[in-house]
């Protein structure tokens, strides 16, 4: 495998720590752009960059600079789940997109909820339906997410999933290329992690857009 130098985005989010792990297990140098960098161990391979990736344009262009690939774990705090928090996706991947593009970076990474952007004509009508109304605020951010990525001219891939675990990784998670359901919809933290890595490091990955399942039980 060869060395990369990735940027990992949300670094200190729980995909985000997941990223930045088996990153470094895999032998790449990081760097991890996060919003505050008290309290983060000095760890050998990894590098910190303190800066807001959907308000601090210079933080992010400091960021990219000499990277090889970039990998987004950012995602919006639902408020559905009693989290506060502004819609951050849509900010985010444009200061990435200008970023990537003023440093020449090409290739990125990033998740996205099953039922955003192109892969809401399959999904079912009970999630569409959450989707336009109790959730409707951080959806049309991921939304606009997507459309940005998707008119970069960059090499993209979306990984969309449907729910996250804190499971230990396992080898039993799968990806499709292009759009179907994911099917256990539920993947941990960690598979999720190896599957935006093993797009990153691919030199001809499958498919601009993916669907990821997680682990069978039993």
């Amino acid at each position: 495998m060869t060395e990369m130098k990735l940027l990992v985005v949300g670094a200190n989010g729980g995909l985000g720590r997941q990223v930045v792990t088996h990153s470094l297990e895999r032998g790449h140098q990081v760097t991890a752009l996060v919003r505050r960098s008290a309290g983060q161990a000095e760890t050998p391979g990894l590098r910190i960059v303190e800066g807001a990736v959907g308000d601090d344009l210079a933080a992010v262009r400091r960021a990219v600079d000499g990277q090889d690939a970039i990998i987004s774990a950012l995602g919006n705090p639902l408020w559905l789940k009693a989290r506060t928090g502004s819609a951050v996706m849509a900010r985010a991947t444009a200061n990435l997109m200008a970023a990537m593009h003023l440093h020449q970076v090409r290739r990125i990474a990033m998740p996205l909820a099953w039922g955003s952007g192109a892969s809401r004509q399959q999904t079912a009508w009970p999630l569409k339906a959450l989707t336009r109304l109790l959730i409707r605020r951080d959806y049309q951010d991921f939304d606009t997410a997507e459309a940005i990525l998707a008119a970069s001219g960059l090499d993209f891939t979306i990984a969309y999933f449907g729910s996250l675990t804190d499971q230990p990784a396992s080898p039993a998670w799968s990806a499709h290329p292009g759009i179907k359901t994911p099917s256990p919809l539920a993947i941990s933290r960690a598979d999720l992690a190896q599957c935006l890595l093993d797009a990153v490091e691919s030199p001809s990955p499958a498919a601009d857009r993916l669907s990821v399942s997680g682990a069978r039980k039993g």
